[in-house]
This record gives structure tokens, sequence and C-alpha cells, in this order.
């Protein structure tokens, strides 16, 4: 496998991925914000089923219904002023006799040029997309899709194996059910193909007690909502979401109880996912049972945003190029890692090493001060603290509603007290102490943003003694002192004040 030069690249402004899948062919469109980090901003998505036959001939009738999804992604990417499009293929392509006649119809009909992902490549650039939004150091990643599921293991962010083995849901339909359902005796055999065909624990490289299991594509998501609308979940949020295997194996005996009319009319599955739903639960119960995980996180993000973390940071876009090594450099340092506002980071960093800070106090502090800034646009508790919540991030949910709820409290601290009756089932009298110990390091941290003043803490012998220097404009002196005081009643330390 040749390797991508390591050089930044120079892109467009907005870029788009196109990834055809076996069962649908999807598109997302990015844009670049100020710092130059790429966000979506709009997804489209069509069933297609190239696989359907599964004979290893993608038939005219679906070549030409994938011209005409890939013509109208055309006119949207035209039309939304897209400058470079980046469109992958899969399985169904990958493994199709008539691959190559597909791929000069389509780029001859619509100029996109399909770039065939081999099974390695397709899981490279999958756990690339979610490792670069997710702390998963030391995991066993996979993505079930429609024609295959890709299985990376890594070790502090070093992968030791990636592939891609025959298991997707539309595949294993096909194989125990042909046009019906399945029975008890067809789901125990494709029970056992699944663990036949997944590779053992020990060829994974044998990860320790750290490892956690991370999944992405559609099923894992379904089971999520599905767990979430049981347990009225109060973060209605996939992204980082932690289910242990009690209630994933519960909610796939509930899917696998109901027919395909009745899970086609759940919210949590719907009609582009009723028929094969099944193969995919049980496919991912089968994974939790040959591992020995006692819970999977869910990750929204996977091969698409993997395609255009790579394709953006290197210099070409060749299915060809993409190594182990250029994912673990993207992956160690994550573009999209927030900064702290340089005013306070000073303070901040003292926070945390002063001892006065237990568990994931320092944590939790760290990442709410990255989000300071964002203070300016603060209005209303509820809804800033929606928004924040709805930020990429590598903390769990508990720990970025923390995060959050010590900003709002900041600033609306009765507001706040309801807020965290609202996630009772989240957040415990232990974090509601946390919560009210860190917000006037926050409050103060605030303050210095919008003064524009350097400032630095020293702590000895349960004193600590906060230098405040003036930078051009003048300084709040009571609000800060204020602050400082505030400080140390929530901490329950003495604290001076000094402005220079």
């Amino acid at each position: 496998m040749s390797a991508l030069p390591i050089q930044l690249n120079e892109y467009p402004r907005r870029m788009a991925v196109i990834d055809v899948g076996s069962n649908s062919v999807k598109m997302v469109c990015y844009s670049a914000d100020r710092t130059g980090i790429y966000r979506p901003y709009h997804r489209e998505s069509s069933r297609v089923r190239l696989d359907e036959y599964g004979d290893g001939i993608i038939r005219e009738h679906l070549i030409v219904k994938l011209i005409d999804v890939l013509l109208m992604f055309r006119n949207i990417i035209q039309y939304e002023g897209v400058g470079k499009v980046l469109a992958v293929a899969t399985s169904a392509v990958r493994s199709a006799e008539n691959r190559e006649s597909v791929i000069l119809r389509v780029s001859e009909a619509t100029g996109f040029h399909l770039n065939v992902l081999s099974g390695d490549g397709e899981a490279l650039y999958s756990y690339a997309g979610a490792a670069n939004n997710l702390h998963m150091p030391t995991c066993m990643f996979f993505d079930l899709g429609g024609g295959s599921m890709e299985l990376v293991s890594s070790r502090n962010h070093t992968i030791i194996k990636a592939l891609s083995v025959p298991l997707g849901a539309l595949v294993l339909t096909r194989k125990f059910t042909g046009e019906g359902d399945f029975d008890d005796v067809s789901t125990r055999k494709m029970r056992r193909h699944v663990q036949d065909t997944l590779p053992s624990l020990e060829s994974m490289g044998m990860l320790g007690n750290d490892a956690i299991l991370v999944g992405v594509g559609g099923t894992l998501r379904t089971i999520a909502k599905y767990i979430q609308e049981q347990t009225e979940y109060p973060l209605k949020k996939m992204h980082n979401y932690t289910m242990d295997a009690q209630a994933i194996n519960a909610a796939v005996d509930d899917i696998l109880s109901k027919d395909t009319r009745d899970l086609a009319n759940m919210y949590e599955v719907g009609r582009g996912r009723a028929d094969i739903i099944k193969a995919g639960v049980v496919t991912i119960s089968e994974v939790l049972r040959k591992y020995d995980f006692d819970g999977i996180r869910v990750c929204s993000t996977g091969l698409r945003e993997g395609v255009l973390a790579i394709a953006a940071r290197y210099t070409s876009f060749d299915s060809a190029g993409i190594s182990p090594y250029h994912v673990r450099e993207l992956v160690r340092a994550p573009s999209g890692t927030p900064r702290m506002p340089p005013p306070v980071s000073a303070m901040i960093q003292s926070f945390k090493s002063s001892k006065l800070l237990f568990d994931e106090e320092p944590l939790v502090l760290q990442s709410a001060a990255v989000n300071l800034e964002r203070l300016r646009a603060f209005r209303d508790a509820d809804d800033f603290l929606y928004k924040l919540m709805d930020i990429p991030s590598v903390l769990s949910h508990r720990q970025q509603l923390l995060a959050s709820l010590c900003l709002t409290y900041s600033k609306k601290p009765k507001r706040t007290k309801l807020l965290m009756k609202r996630y009772d089932t989240i957040i415990t009298g232990k974090d509601e102490k946390m919560i009210k110990r860190l917000s006037p390091i926050l409050e103060l941290c605030d303050l210095l943003i919008i003064s524009r003043a350097n400032s630095h803490a020293q702590f000895r012998d349960g004193v600590a003694s906060i230098t405040i220097r003036r930078n051009k404009s003048k300084l709040p002196h009571l609000m800060l002192e204020a602050a400082c005081r505030d400080i140390g009643d929530a901490l329950n330390i003495d604290v001076t004040t000094k402005f220079i």
C-alpha cells in the first residue's frame, strides 16, 4: 500500500463527499469555518441497493437508478457552489464483476469518478472519521453497512489490524431469509455464521482491559434510538452515547420479536431499514459476544468524515494511498480540537495543577473553558446548553453535560438548578457540587476575556494569590474581586487579589 505525501493540502471552502454503498447512496456537503475546519451543512441519501441480487452483477436498472441519484447530487453541488467532490464506492461496486463498466458509465453521465475503496482501505477511512471526532486510543471499532462490516483494532492510536468481512445487513438478510422474514431457525444459523466469520480476538491483537468497543452505522444508531426511547433518555444525542450489553441484547430480542410491517411503522427503524434491521442487530449482538465487551459507544462520524479528513490533510486523494501511519498521525492531533482562549489558558492551567480539584474536575474545567468565548452569545440557558451539547466532542455525554452546565451556572444559577433536575438520570449530587465549585473559576475567566487582562494564580498553604495585569483597557476591579471571593468560597480557601 503506497503512502500519501506528508504535506498539508489547500482545498476550496466547500467540499462534498459522495458514498456509493450497497444499501444506499449518500452525499454530505461541508463548508470550512473561519478556522479552516470543515462542518457539514447539507445531507442527502437515497436507497438504491446496488447489491440487491447478490450475484456479483450490478443490474442495468440499478445502474440507471444510481446515475439518476448522482445527477441529482451534481445539481445540488453546482447550485451550492461546491469546489471539490470526493466520490467513493464500497463493497457493492468493489465486488461487482461489471464494476469497470459501472465506473465508466457513471463518469460519462455525471462527471464523477468513483474511487473504489479496498476492504482494508474502507476500514481505515471509517476508523479515521470516527477517531478524529471521538476519544478512542485503544479500541475495537466496527462499521456495519449493507454489504460488509469493517473492523479495526488499535492500541494507543496505533492500528493493529484493519479488515473487511462480508457481514453486511443486506447480504446476511438475503443469505438467510431470501424474500421472507427471520424465524428461530434462520436466526440461529445466522448467529453461527457471524461467529464463524468474525476474526478471533487473538488475531485482532488482544487489546487489554482498557479497550472500548466503538461502532458506526445506521443499524447501531437504530438500536441507540430504541434504547433512548425505552429509557426516556433526556438527551436526544447519538454521538458518544454508551449502551450497555444488557440493554442492547434486550433491544435486539424485542426487534426480533416484531414483523417487518411493525418495524416499518416504528420511528426508530422506518421503512428503509425494516427488512434488513434484524440481520444488523443480530450481527452487533454477536460482535459483543465474540469479543466480550460490556457495552458499545456510538459514533456519528465514519467513512465520509474520514475521506474528507484524509483528503484535506494530505495532497492527494487515492484509495491505494491511505495507510495506518497516516491515519494515526491524523487522529493523534485532530484538526477540530478546540483551543482555549489565550487570556485564560494560564489561569486554567494553574487551577488544574493546584491539587484543589479532584477526579474529573480538571477535565470538566478545561472542557468548559474552551467554550468560554461562546458566552458572548448567551441569552437563554436552555438554548445555550443545547447548542453546546450539539458540538462534536471526545467527552462522554455526562462529561459534556457537566461542562455545559458549569458555563450556564456561571450566568444563570437558578435556571441551571432547574436544568440539573431535568437531567438527574445522568448527573448525581456529587456532580452538582462539582458544577458549583467550578463555575466561579469560569466566571473569573469570562471577565478576563472581556477585559483582555493577563493573569496567573499561585497556591500555597491553602491560600490562592491571583495576580491580574491590565492590558490597555480599564479593569472592572470590583467584579474581578467579587469573582475571586466566590472562588474562595466555592473551594473553601483564602484568596488574595493583586492588580498591576
